[in-house]
Formats: structure tokens, sequence, C-alpha cells
């Protein structure tokens, strides 16, 4: 009996786990009531709010477009090349912002690579600006949008299709009055998606010169080494992330009633010929150039150009990479898959909440989660009287659960909602016992979301910057970190070889996860 009340209580407590760097964030901000009003109302605060909403609301208008343009080419039209252009529209996911800003930079600038195409050593164009990070943010996040929207306009009912035809409504007239409303759900989740990377995002914003929260948060920790008003920065940052979430959930409410107007029957693909085929062609490549083609080729340009001096300590980099990705990532995914399966035998109200709780983390930034982390192993080292958690690998594969955990669980519970609850009540009967039950049927009905999940992870943690910035241990570095010090250092064509390495290993998770037997499965 006191075994299976313990049990009601394991996903609690690992819910609570999960969220406690953003828990004891807030509970630092509340018992200290240190919260400076002053640096509130400061220059630099208001410089912060204004960089950050204009930048938030630039890259929405950004991926939206982008996102619903190639969501929809692909999924309602048959055309030259949109097979291959299914799979290019992903692909820019494999890309970390801060890699796309530093490629375009060297692109545009002085005696750049434009002016080597050109022959013109004035050619030029300044982008290191707000509308520069815009565009940047804009072709690394608009994968969020066409991923949702391209299911969601697929998903658009063979009956809906017909009345549009029988009404011989005009093909422009019915995109913006029938079909994109269908897709809104899809395209806003994706978008809020996007606008969460954003904000999490240092590296880029840092190299272009915009003041956000993130570089707040650094500046004040690692520039002035204070603590309380990184915290303050950070409780800002909350709050605006808590609106942005608001007000997503406001427009979710909404816009709920889209659902029921798909079924089983989808509309077919139309096949597009002569001058409609060339235009959809010309869109798509146009925007696989601008997202993947350009900056793909300028890596390629700084890698022979550094042929004879390449750095292999890239490939120490890359072990190093490898190994605290795929462990992080296995961890992550084994608590997503423990919690839910005892949420689904063992459900509580407090296991609800927590749960709750515990995805909360990819709606904060990797900063956030850094600081709540440097709280408590702080905490922890004072009361113990010597360094245990700070700077150590258990610390930093902490930050990656509490931010990535919504990543991994939404593919773990997809994959237990597909399981018959038959299942569980012939378990119950025959099963041997319930180690036996989860090695011997779960996992094997839950492996094709366990790899999905697996790889989400695998993509996030290989591109996060801020909270391994923040939390590696001392001399241990990774690809993302060595390409910042690299840009930092303004050796941009010494960027090529461990760019074209971090990538590589994320294209081929973005291509195993967007492979027919991950889609077809999951």
């Amino acid at each position: 009996m006191e075994i299976n009340k313990l049990k009601y209580s394991i996903a609690p407590i690992i819910g609570l786990c999960i969220a406690l760097p953003i828990l004891s964030l807030l509970l630092y901000f509340v018992l200290n009531s240190d919260f400076n009003f002053e640096f509130l109302f400061s220059e630099i605060v208001e410089e912060y709010i204004s960089n950050t909403a204009i930048l938030v609301l630039g890259v929405f208008i950004f991926v939206v477009i982008l996102g619903t343009i190639s969501s929809y080419l692909s999924a309602r039209f048959e055309y030259f090349g949109d097979k291959i252009f299914a799979i290019l529209f992903v692909l820019p996911l494999a890309y970390p912002a801060y890699i796309l800003g530093y490629t375009y930079v060297g692109f545009f600038e002085y005696r750049g690579i434009l002016s080597d195409i050109l022959g013109n050593t004035n050619a030029r164009y300044d982008i290191l600006n707000m509308s520069g990070v815009i565009f940047i943010f804009g072709i690394a996040m608009f994968p969020y949008v066409y991923i949702l929207a391209r299911v969601s306009f697929s998903s658009i009912s063979s009956t809906v299709c017909e009345l549009v035809s029988l009404h011989k409504i005009n093909p422009i007239k019915a995109f913006f009055k029938v079909y994109l409303p269908l897709a809104y759900p899809a395209i806003f989740a994706g978008s809020i998606l996007a606008i969460m990377e954003t904000l999490s995002d240092y590296g880029t914003v840092l190299y272009f010169g915009i003041e956000t929260f993130s570089v707040g948060i650094f500046k004040s920790w690692f520039g002035y080494g204070d603590l309380a008003q990184a915290i303050n920065v950070a409780i800002i940052l909350l709050i605006f992330v808590f609106g942005i979430l608001w007000t997503e959930s406001l427009i979710r409410k909404k816009y709920r009633f889209t659902s029921s107007t798909h079924s089983s029957k989808k509309a077919s693909k139309i096949k597009l010929t002569g001058k409609y085929n060339f235009l959809a062609f010309f869109i798509s490549f146009l925007i696989a150039t601008i997202t993947l083609f350009i900056p793909t080729m300028v890596l390629i340009y700084w890698f022979i150009l550094d042929i004879n001096t390449l750095d292999f300590s890239t490939f120490d980099y890359l072990y190093n990479t490898l190994s605290l990705n795929i462990f992080s990532s296995l961890v992550i995914i084994f608590l997503s898959f423990f919690v839910i399966y005892m949420l689904r035998f063992y459900p509580s109200k407090i296991g609800n909440i927590t749960h709750k709780l515990s995805i909360l983390g990819y709606s904060i930034p990797g900063a956030v989660v850094g600081v709540g982390l440097l709280i408590i192993s702080s905490f922890v080292d004072t009361k113990l009287g010597h360094m245990l958690f700070s700077g150590t690998f258990f610390i930093l594969i902490f930050a990656y659960a509490t931010r990535y955990f919504a990543s991994s669980i939404g593919s773990i519970e997809n994959g237990f909602s597909k399981i018959d609850t038959s299942i569980d009540d012939a378990t119950k009967i025959f099963g041997k016992s319930e180690a036996n039950n989860i090695f011997k049927i779960y996992l094997p009905l839950m492996k094709p979301y366990i790899i999905s999940g697996f790889l989400i992870l695998y993509i996030d943690i290989a591109k996060e910057l801020p909270a391994t910035l923040i939390l590696r241990p001392f001399n241990f570095d990774t690809l993302a970190i060595r390409i910042y010090e690299l840009a930092s250092n303004e050796m941009l064509y010494k960027v090529g070889f461990p760019s074209l390495v971090l990538i590589l290993t994320t294209a081929i998770a973005v291509l195993l996860l967007n492979s027919k037997f991950v889609r077809r499965k999951v």
C-alpha cells in the first residue's frame, strides 16, 4: 500500500524538480524583496522593452508571411521540385540563428562575398541593425510555422474545396477568406514557438548590437557581476513572456472552432502548369535561396579559405557536443516517458499541476533558466560549505531539462494517447510486473515517439547557447560556444568549419525527424 502511495507522488516530484529553476527565481524575488523600481523605469530597461517588443513583432510578421506561403505551396500544390522544396523548407531548423547572422554579415560586409561576386569593393549593405536581426530570426524560425501550418493546410477537407469550387470563389480570395482562417491556430502556434526562441537568443542579438533582455541578463551577471540586477531583468522578462502567452491563449480560444472543419477525406493537391508552375517554383526557390542556399554557400566559401589552416580541435568540440547532447537527450526523454507513464496509471491533481509547471520551461529563455539555477547551486554550495553543483554537468543537464522538457513530452503524450486503454487493462491482469510491462509492451509501442522526442531534443540542445554559456563546466566548450567565441573575436572565416560540422549533425537529425518512418508513425 505504501509503495502505491509513493507511485502517485513520483510524477509530481519530478515535475516540481523540472520547474524548480523558474520557481526558485520567483521565490528568491519574493523573499528578498529587493526589486529595484528605479531600475524598472530606467532608460536601459526602456531600451530592453522597446527593442524586444519591436523584435518580437517583426519576427512574428516575418515568420507568418514566410511560413504561410511556403506551407500553403507545399501542402496544396504539385509543381516542379515541390517534393525537394518540402525538405529544403525544413532544413533551416538545423541552423542556429547566430550562424545565419554571421553568414549574412560576412556576405554583405565591406570587401565581403557580395563585393567579390560583383567585382566592386564598395558593394556592401549594413545589416547590423534591427531590421537585419529581424530578417535573420525570420529565416531561422519560419520552419516552426511551416511545419505546423503545412499539416493544417494538408488536413483541409475535400468538402471545403468543393464548396469553394461550386461558389466559383477567386483562388486569391479563397485563400484569405477560407483556407487561411482554417490554418490560424497552427500558424499562431508556430509563430509563438518562433517568438520564444527569439526571446531566448543571446548570440545573434549581441553580435548585431541589439540590447534585449537576454543581453541585459548577461551584461548584469558577466559584465558587472551583479546577480541581483540580473534577477531583476529576468523577472521583467518573465512578465513579458507571460504577457505573450496570455495573448496567445486568447487568440487560441477565438479560433478554436477551426478544428471542426477537418475531416478524414482530405482535399487532393492541385497540379500547376504553365506560368503558375513557374511562379510556384520561383517563389519556392527564392525562399530556399535566402534561408538555406546563401548561408550554406558562405560557410563552404569560408571553409575553402581556411582549408590550409583548419583547426582540427573542432573534432574535440564535436565530441563534447555529441556526448553532452546525446546524454542530456536520453535523460530528458527517459524522464518524459516516466512522468507520462506515471500520470497515466497513477493520476493526481497535484501531478497535473506540476506537469503544467514542468512544461513552462520552453516558454522561458535559457538565460532566465540559467539565472534560476545559479541561485539554486549558490544556495546549496553555500550551505554545504564547498562547491558541489556550480560548474558541473549536472547543473547544465538540469538547465536543458527545464528548458526543453516540453519539447520531448509532447511527443511522448502523443504516443501514449494512441495506445488503447484496453492494453492497460490487459497488462494489469496478465502482466508479470510493472517493469516487465514497461520494457516488453510500452517501450516497443512507444519507439517511434521516443525517437521523435529524442531528435527534437538533440536539435534544440545542439543550438542552445545562453544556458550553456552561463552554466558549462570550466574549460568545457561545445561547438556552439566555439563558434560564438570565434565570431566575437571577428574571425568570421574561421567560423565556417565548426559551423558546417555542427549543422551537419543537426541536419541529419532534422532529416530523420522529417523522414517517412517518423512522420508515418507519429
